[in-house]
């Protein structure tokens, strides 16, 4: 049976419930798994569990020498970037090249990188938790929209005011930090919900899930030299996994490719053509239950963690087989105020003996 290490990104919300979708997946493909935080992994840890793939999701916080040492213990790792572009300055250069194989949430980060074993892996749902549910009055709106309110958002959010003060709506978020929104909204406002469970009720109980993409570097993030974005976000699959209508921009060509035009996925081209969308599919229930589970018929079939994963691991079957390395353990020592200090021990790695 072949081990597994996952680490995973060490922060909570979003990022823990990922992680606990890739941990599951990976039980479901029968492969032995221990998941780890960044902060605890260790040498000692990777000796003594001894995997075979050293799996690492988000990877900001995972130190690269733990990386390198598994790697010169023959274990292959990977690396799974989910915060394209939008982090793209804290991956390039030690980051992405402590790892055999990368694998990145946005198709345009790709090249980026300008090396051979990078490549873009999707977003996608895991049908045990992104599923149709039945929920009470408070969770049910006429329009829901989940999602931190960047500028962009907060433009199209404030240009539908008109309509949307005389429906039931929820902006579950933040929506006091890049800007202001309309006063007459701010009653819609929930706090943001870091369980997903608790999120899927109102994607599940809302009759139109709003879907807009965050601007790829405005607010100014770790995006310095303006990577655009064409890949859709996360919140497009789980939504499809819900089953849920969506409406979302269409600034991201990727997502064309996952899910058909006005079959699984309504799109919207500015704030006029969006207004005019609601107030069409506000008045066709069951063309919206249609669209939305066609989208999840679709999502189930082509989209979920266990595909994405079986294609990482069919790319990892491809490399070549590596020697184990030698590993040796050396104090290194630096000068300061007129002695020596000894710091703590690191590895290094030497290539076994031909001769051995």
């Amino acid at each position: 049976m072949m081990r597994v290490l996952f680490v995973d990104s060490g922060a909570m919300g979003f990022h823990y419930r990922y992680a606990y979708d890739i941990f599951i997946t990976l039980r479901k493909l029968g492969y032995k798994v221990r998941q780890i935080s960044p902060q605890r992994l260790s040498s000692r840890i990777i000796k003594e569990f001894q995997p075979d793939v050293l799996l690492v999701a988000h990877g900001n916080r995972t130190a690269p020498e733990q990386v390198r040492y598994a790697r010169a213990l023959g274990v292959k790792t990977v690396l799974w970037l989910v915060e394209d572009p939008y982090e793209i300055d804290l991956h390039r250069g030690e980051m992405v090249e402590a790892y055999d194989l990368v694998f990145t949430n946005e198709r345009q980060a790709v090249a980026e990188y300008k090396r051979a074993q990078v490549f873009y892996l999707p977003w996608c749902c895991n049908p045990e938790v992104h599923r149709q549910l039945s929920v009470g009055e408070e969770y049910q709106s006429d329009l829901c929209f989940v999602g931190m309110g960047f500028p962009n958002r907060l433009k199209v959010i404030n240009s539908l005011a008109p309509l949307l003060k005389r429906l039931k709506v929820k902006l579950i978020g933040e929506w006091n930090r890049w800007g202001k929104l309309d006063p007459v909204l701010q009653q819609f406002v929930l706090p943001v919900v870091n369980d997903f469970y608790e999120v899927q009720k109102y994607f599940n109980g809302a009759k139109i899930n709003l879907n807009i993409h965050r601007d790829p570097v405005n607010p100014p993030s770790g995006n310095s030299k303006g990577v655009g974005a064409t890949s859709p976000n996360d919140r497009a699959f789980a939504l499809a996994g819900c089953g849920a209508f969506q409406i979302a921009d269409r600034t991201r060509p990727d997502l064309f490719e996952c899910f058909q035009t006005d079959k699984e996925i309504v799109f919207f081209s500015n704030a006029d053509d969006l207004a005019w969308k609601i107030e069409c599919f506000l008045s066709k229930p069951e063309l919206r239950k249609k669209i939305g589970k066609a989208a999840q018929k679709r999502a189930y079939l082509y989209h979920t963690f266990q595909h994405r994963l079986k294609e990482v691991f069919a790319k990892l079957g491809g490399l070549p087989k590596r020697s184990n390395a030698q590993v040796v353990r050396k104090p290194v020592a630096f000068y300061f105020n007129n002695e020596y200090i000894l710091k703590d021990e690191v590895w290094t790695f030497q290539k076994p003996s031909s001769r051995r």
